[in-house]
């Protein structure tokens, strides 16, 4: 907000004031006012100050800067007059085109003395440099061959030493070769740039260091953010960096410019940078500064005392809401008894409506702190601090208590079916009934469809009758809203202090067993044991221990051969994971699939086993597939069709030669987004096997849905076929139906000759097993590959 506007509202609001107290608003508003408006003078006269600083040492900077490059023409031009000197001497050149090495270093050395340069050098076409010191001759062999035509100078960097050279050829009529003079850009140079200036300025050299940003040769100047923008010129031509810029140094703030120094590529490897500290530029407004900072605060003291003494009309009564606020704060009632009917007198009739309304919100608050809003029972936090209290009256007086944990069973399919605010008004018909049932209980809602029951004291067989009746009520459909629902419920019971001796271990054990009891089928009621604890925790170190797996790639892969009876030859590898713990050794699929499927592991792990997959089968026969099994969680992730187009990407191969197994468990949540999938998946090129056909109640459906590429005929049906007479009916059923789809078959878990002779006259296409072949490794593949014919059953 403007002062302008503060005005304009102070101005509105003056007009409405009708009682004395207005002068203390006027005499606080006017000492507000004057602080902000001193504020604003000092802050533009800094503002003004600091330009005409900055603006001043700025031109002394460029100007500095161009008598540098002036001074340098110069000494170029008279350098250069010097070497051409030499270089068009006969002698001279006549010792370089006959490589008089001798005569050449004596010639150098007499033309560094009457230049006044430390370094002379002579460079030959192939490189060679006569004169100067090793770390610049390394450099300078390469520069005139480096340089655009036309240019006679350059800056190089040699080692941490910053030189610039001046080149004459010398011709014999050709070029044969060139003078170099190298002058040091140190520490010598940069003071004699220093006394050019009539302000006290400090040059600087600045070079390129291997990281690729600047630091400055005398170590005066730390590598900075700014320092990169202000000498970060790409081509070092212009003068970009004629703005000067603030640095914050060691020695104070300093203004700067730095003008590169072109070197022999695009992005130069020295810069001058010119420097003026900040203080010496703002001391001349010191004076000034401390004048207006001066006036300002007698102006300022002088209003405060005015204001002040206008005040104390106003003191006591806010004193008096003070007081009121801080015993307000620590929840004390309060009332603030203040007279009038100005502004003071409306605000404290406000406090009193205000600490009333707060008084009631948090009497509504702490209510709500400890019961559920829909139920009106006690919540989660409530029965924490009941089941605390009563365990430790169970461990000082040695009696029992019980936490019964309720999980209504089908509770989702109210809401599904009938909607939200019938689930609600069952979850209320369910309160009103808990109490009915345990009178004598504490009960408390958990979430949406979890209730617990805390009972203390009584027989020893009073959890064990009271579940059962909670039970048998709950067996009987609940009417909701005209509508007869069958809910039925699960339970878990933890008993106190057998099972725990506090509310965090007694609750865990009690949804423990509720968990046992839902893995029943629910409708049942368990008691808490050791050994599902001890699950528990072997459950949760599988867990994290698959977590590592896969940080820590413990995975890898076994190929089991599929065997095409038709072409007799291996048609394909099934990829099946295979985990190597660092302690237990090899674990069983069976064992931690399920683990990596509830806990969404499944995902990367398949991630992973697909592009592994893919990759191993680059290097087997063009007619030879990988078939890789896909669960349901991973099948209906939103990035499964992304992870496939990547595994064949990255490894090359065929989309052709990739065969996704499924089975029937992703059709769970509906056709219509499986089948759409399936469909880019064919479309892709990737083939798609219905897996353990026949185990479940609608896979024909699923066949009239999708024209799968291949059905797997499950092992169930195969290890009987020999010798059971239905067994064989339903596997030439299922290869009867596969031809009439145009589908290929392959049989799993053959195991025996007696087995692979009925299959191969039932016409069946392929088969699996240890008859063939045990899963092998990557690199055994190859040699199965090779071989016409392996049986290995044991």
């Amino acid at each position: 907000m403007t002062v302008s506007e503060v005005l304009a509202q102070t101005g509105g609001r003056l007009r409405s004031f009708r009682f004395g107290s207005l002068r203390t608003r006027l005499a606080t508003l006017y000492a507000a006012l004057f602080a902000v408006a001193l504020i604003g003078i000092a802050l533009v006269a800094q503002v003004v100050v600091s330009r005409n600083a900055r603006t001043t040492v700025a031109a002394e900077l460029v100007a500095s800067g161009a008598v540098y490059d002036r001074l340098w023409s110069l000494r170029e031009q008279s350098l250069r007059s010097a070497a051409d000197v030499l270089s068009r001497d006969f002698g001279f050149r006549s010792a370089a085109a006959s490589g008089d090495r001798s005569t050449i270093a004596s010639a150098l050395v007499s033309l560094r003395q009457r230049a006044g340069v430390p370094i002379a050098m002579f460079v030959d076409l192939d490189g060679g440099v006569i004169g100067g010191t090793a770390s610049v001759a390394r450099v300078a062999a390469d520069v005139p061959f480096a340089m655009a035509p036309g240019r006679r100078d350059v800056v190089i960097l040699a080692g941490s030493t910053v030189y610039r050279l001046v080149l004459s050829p010398v011709l014999a009529p050709t070029e044969i070769g060139w003078v170099v003079f190298a002058v040091p850009l140190d520490a010598a140079e940069m003071r004699n740039l220093e006394k050019l200036s009539a302000i006290p300025l400090i040059a600087t050299m600045l070079r390129r260091a291997d990281d690729g940003r600047w630091v400055s040769i005398d170590g005066a100047v730390p590598p900075s953010d700014a320092l990169e923008a202000l000498g970060g010129a790409p081509d070092g031509k212009g003068d970009r960096h004629s703005a000067p810029a603030l640095l914050d140094l060691p020695d104070g703030d300093a203004l700067a410019i730095a003008r590169p120094l072109a070197g022999i590529g695009a992005k130069p490897q020295a810069a001058l940078l010119i420097r003026y500290p900040y203080g010496l530029a703002m001391a001349p407004y010191r004076p000034l500064q401390l004048g207006i900072g001066l006036a300002g605060l007698a102006g300022l003291l002088l209003v405060m005392a005015g204001s002040r003494r206008l005040a104390r009309n106003i003191a006591r009564p806010i004193a008096a809401l003070d007081r009121a606020a801080q015993q307000l704060e620590e929840g004390a009632p309060t009332v603030v008894q203040v007279s009038g009917r100005d502004e003071i007198g409306r605000l404290a009739a406000s406090f009193n409506r205000m600490a009333a309304g707060i008084a009631e919100r948090e009497q509504r608050i702490a209510h709500l702190a400890f019961h559920d809003p829909l139920t009106g029972l006690p919540n989660r936090v409530s029965l924490r601090e009941t089941l605390d209290q009563v365990s430790a009256r169970v461990r000082r007086t040695g009696g029992q208590a019980a936490v019964l944990s309720l999980d209504l069973d089908r509770f989702h399919a109210v809401n599904d079916t009938l909607g939200h605010p019938a689930g609600d008004a069952l979850l209320r018909r369910i309160a009103t009934l808990l109490p009915e049932l345990a009178p004598d209980a504490f009960i408390a809602r958990l979430s949406a469809d979890e209730f617990a029951l805390v009972l203390e004291g009584g027989a020893a067989d009073r959890p064990r009758a009271l579940g059962q009746a909670i039970l048998d009520h709950f067996a009987v459909p609940m009417m909701v809203e005209a509508h007869a629902v069958p809910i039925g419920v699960s339970m878990g019971i933890a008993i106190a202090p057998s099972d725990g001796n506090d509310a965090d271990t007694l609750l865990k054990n009690a949804d423990l067993a509720l968990a046992d009891a839902k893995r029943d089928g629910g409708g049942v009621m368990r008691f808490f044991e050791p050994a599902l604890d001890e699950a528990a925790r072997r459950r949760r170190m599988l867990e994290l221990d698959l977590r590592e797996a896969v940080a820590k790639g413990q995975f890898t892969l076994a190929f089991q051969p599929i065997f095409d009876l038709k072409a007799q030859r291996i048609g394909g590898f099934e990829a099946l994971l295979r985990w190597h713990h660092p302690d237990r050794g090899w674990l069983s699929p069976v064992d931690f699939i399920p683990v990596a499927e509830e806990t969404g592991l499944i995902v990367p792990i398949g991630e992973w086993v697909m592009r592994e997959a893919c990759r191993t089968a680059t290097r087997w026969p063009e007619h030879v597939r990988i078939a890789v099994n896909v669960s349901a969680l991973q099948f209906r992730s939103p990035g499964f069709q992304t992870v496939v187009l990547q595994a064949l990407a990255i490894s090359g191969l065929e989309p052709r030669r990739l065969e996704v197994e499924i089975t029937e468990s992703v059709f769970l949540d509906g056709e219509g987004p499986v089948v759409a999938l399936l469909h880019r998946l064919r479309a892709m090129g990737v083939r798609v096997a219905l897996d353990d056909f026949g185990t479940g109640y609608s896979s024909l459906s699923y066949l009239r849905s999708f024209p799968f590429d291949k059905i797997k005929i499950d092992r169930s049906f195969v290890t009987p076929v020999a010798r059971d007479a239905s067994a064989a009916a339903i596997v030439r059923a299922i290869i009867d139906l596969s031809a009439a789809l145009r589908t290929d078959t392959t049989a799993e878990g053959v195991e025996d000759d007696e087995q692979l002779a009925v299959l191969t006259e039932q016409g069946c296409g392929s088969i699996q097993g240890y008859l063939f072949s045990r899963p092998v490794d990557a690199a055994s593949t190859l040699e199965l590959l090779a071989t016409p014919l392996v049986r290995a059953a044991a």
